[in-house]
């Protein structure tokens, strides 16, 4: 028997009985089982219909761009290859690019595509299709979208196309050209190839199969492996894929090879335009050399210039050097006006650069010890006077070198006027001569370029290496879609953790009082003297020799309630008043049942004083001839108001009596004031089935009278909100004595959960509980 807890009672930690809250999920497993059980089915239907999907690579190695020729560096580089990262990644742009992939879808027929037709799920055949289909032209290339039909087998050389919707029938024989609407195709029967059930044929533009490619196609390029480029493609058939890449990469070498030759062909045709402007220069050039010649009498003007040339061109450039010398010591010379740095190591004699350096060192020092110093410094004196000799030195010698220079550039000067009389002698038609040998030149030298560039040239067009080198053909490595384990594990996750979520969810947003740690997390100092368990029966009632885990539950609320009084010095005369919030709680059914229980071995009476809502004959028979009477009367007598139960002979009734509109006057008035008190020197315990609180007033007329307080809550009825109620009327109303009854309590709720608790006398229940309410 469990007996009450803290008469006295305390703020207190509730904790957490974990293998209760775990044993609230686990009591639902056939749920979670359920789930499971739905989400794996749903998986392996899923897989049993889903298009596997394969992943196909190949991997190319592009070739470096060299130049073939170090002549041909002159010219653009016409070898294949690539260079540089920004080129090699333009090259997975071409691979993928429009042009191509047209090409392929031609080459492979892409844009015709036959199914086999299943009851749920249809599927390409590549290999397996007994016929070939392309499309020759299309009327109207950029509007068509796409058309399908179904092939029927006819005969050995024809066959039947109809529309995919029900549309016309016709015949039309294989291998032969047949128009549709949308444009021209043809099918063809694949030899010793058996061709017995319809075929679904859907013929699409090739525009947008290449589009589709583009998107499906991968093309990376491997870390740290060189020049190599991985293309990647998944689809539902692997040697689609495989000759897909395989033509591909074909296409994409053949491309570049073109593309080099367009190249190639045009340089070759733009060396021989040259070659034919220049060969019609130089014979032009030629032929005037030689009428220049004869009609001038000139054999070799070379040896006879030579000399006087050569003496010239040796005096100008003397000339042109003492020039710059000259200004290199004028401009020195004016920078010794003042205190400045001069230029050294210009050319000039070493004596004079090493005054000049030593000129340097000084004013430098000098400048370096006036920040520390003033002019009138010994030091800086001194260094001065050094300064202004060193200068005059400079000076003297820069005065003499220009006077050497100025006499050695006049007798270069005159060396010069005695080489241009010399050269005055050779005649006009020596320039003219000169021009045409030089024009003569360039043009051989630029025939001679061309030709050699055009062999270079030929070899290009002759050698066709291709940029790229396939070191992997397409090949297949598996099924990448679906994942079978993933999809499966995550379908058994998915049905676990959904019924998982559901329950946090509901019990996250249960806003109900369940169980006593309920109760004491919202009002931490409640006392709870019973917890009733959920009883199915429409006026449950306890009964003598009753050994129901519902009547037990009432012994013990009795036995905390007795304890509770005796803590008060109450051994006899305990007035009882049970209320609850709201009406349904279950205030009656606990009334009737304590009173009951309490008369087992005391004289009990019970009270209707819910008068406005009476409900004490839903339990006593009776008429409803009570309170209310004795209370309007004169009479005094209260006895003549009680009657027996029937149920217990310890236990009396008085009901509520006849509904008055005035219950509070009633409550309020002195005589019921006295007949409490007779009542208790009568009966060892008077119990009071009251109003609710939240919804009328009448019980706080009875709180001066009653010796302890049952405040019921209904487990899974009761708001949250409404025990704070419970809270705040027991505060305001100061009531030491109220103390809480949880009703309806489910076993999960209890404090021992379904293994303990009441489960001693369980067996003495006649009822079975349904196996399938386990669940819920």
């Amino acid at each position: 028997m469990e007996l009450l807890e803290n008469a006295v009672p305390e703020s207190r930690a509730i904790s957490i009985n974990l293998k209760k809250e775990l044993g609230r999920y686990v009591k639902k497993w056939p749920w979670f089982l359920l789930t499971m059980l739905i989400f794996y089915t749903v998986a392996k239907i899923y897989l049993r219909y889903a298009q596997p999907q394969y992943f196909t690579t190949t991997t190319l190695k592009l070739q470096e761009s060299k130049a073939q020729n170090a002549a041909l560096s002159d010219l653009k580089n016409l070898g294949m290859g690539v260079s540089g990262d920004e080129e090699l990644q333009g090259e997975t742009t071409i691979i993928v690019s429009k042009p191509i992939l047209e090409k392929v879808v031609k080459n492979l027929n892409l844009d015709v595509t036959f199914f086999s037709k299943g009851s749920i799920k249809e599927v390409e055949l590549y290999d397996d299709s007994p016929i070939l289909g392309k499309i020759l032209n299309l009327k109207n290339p950029v509007g068509f979208g796409g058309a399908s039909f179904f092939v029927k087998p006819l005969n050995g050389k024809s066959f039947i196309l109809a529309g995919e919707n029900g549309g016309a029938q016709k015949q039309y024989d294989f291998g032969k050209p047949f128009q549709l609407d949308f444009g021209t195709v043809q099918f063809d029967l694949k030899p010793y190839s058996e061709f017995s059930g319809p075929i679904k044929v859907l013929f699409s533009n090739s525009a947008n199969v290449a589009g589709n490619l583009e998107g499906r196609i991968s093309v990376s390029l491997p870390q740290n492996k060189g020049l190599l480029m991985q293309v990647d493609l998944t689809g539902p058939v692997p040697h689609k894929s495989e000759n897909i890449l395989n033509n591909l990469a074909k296409e994409y070498i053949v491309d570049g090879i073109n593309d080099k030759n367009i190249e190639a062909r045009n340089t070759q045709n733009f060396i021989n335009d040259r070659l034919d402007i220049i060969s019609g220069d130089l014979s032009g050039i030629e032929t005037e050399k030689e009428g220049f010649k004869r009609n001038n009498q000139i054999t070799d003007l070379e040896a006879q210039a030579t000399l006087a040339l050569s003496n010239a061109d040796a005096d100008t450039k003397a000339a042109f050097g003492y020039n710059t010398q000259l200004n290199l010591i004028n401009s020195i010379y004016n920078s010794t006006g003042g205190e400045q740095l001069l230029p050294s190591n210009m050319g000039l004699p070493a004596s004079l650069d090493a005054l000049i350096t030593q000129y340097n060192n000084l004013l430098l020092s000098k400048n370096r010890l006036s920040k520390q110093a003033t002019s009138l410094n010994p030091e800086v004196v001194e260094m001065s006077k050094q300064i202004a000799s060193v200068k005059n030195l400079i000076r003297k010698n820069l005065i003499e070198s220009r006077e050497n220079l100025m006499v050695q550039l006049g007798q270069t000067k005159g060396q010069i006027n005695v080489a241009k009389d010399n050269l005055n002698k050779y005649p006009t038609r020596e320039k003219v001569f000169r021009s045409i040998e030089r024009q003569q030149t360039l043009k051989e030298q630029l025939y001679l370029y061309l030709l050699q560039k055009r062999e270079e040239n030929a070899i290009t067009l002759a050698v066709t290496a291709p940029k790229a080198k396939i070191i992997n053909p397409a090949f297949t490595t598996g099924i990448v879609k679906p994942n079978y384990s993933q999809i499966t594990n995550g379908a058994l996750l998915m049905g676990f953790l959904l019924p998982l979520v559901l329950f946090l969810g509901f019990n996250f947003l249960d806003s109900k009082i369940h169980n006593k740690n309920n109760i004491l997390s919202l009002i931490p100092d409640a006392v709870v003297i019973g917890e009733i368990p959920v009883n199915k029966e429409k006026t449950p009632k306890v009964h003598d020799n009753d050994f129901s885990v519902f009547a037990e539950s009432y012994r013990i609320l009795v036995s905390n309630l007795r304890f509770f009084l005796r803590a008060k010095n109450i051994n006899s005369g305990g007035v009882i008043l049970i209320t609850s919030s709201i009406k349904g709680e279950g205030k009656t059914t606990v009334s009737m049942n304590t009173a009951l229980t309490l008369a087992g071995k005391s004289k009990v009476i019970i009270i209707g004083a819910d008068i406005r809502n009476p409900q004490l004959h839903r339990f006593i028979e009776g008429e409803n001839f009570g309170l209310t009477d004795y209370l309007i009367s004169e009479n005094e007598n209260f006895e003549s108001y009680i009657r027996k139960s029937n149920l217990s002979t310890n236990l009396d009734v008085m009901f509520s009596g006849q509904i008055a509109p005035n219950p509070n006057d009633l409550l309020d008035m002195k005589k019921f004031d006295d007949l409490i008190i007779s009542l208790k020197e009568k009966y060892d315990y008077v119990v009071l089935d009251s109003a609710p609180v939240m919804l009328v007033s009448d019980t706080l007329s009875l709180i001066a009278n009653s010796d302890v307080i049952l405040y019921v809550i209904k487990s899974a009825f009761t708001e949250k909100e409404m025990l704070s109620f419970a809270g705040d009327f027991k505060k305001e109303n100061q009531i030491k004595s109220l103390v809480f009854v949880l009703n309806a309590v489910k076993p999960q709720d209890t404090k021992f959960g379904t293994k303990y608790g009441y489960g001693y006398y369980s067996y003495y229940s006649n009822s079975k509980k349904k196996w399938w309410k386990n669940w819920i």
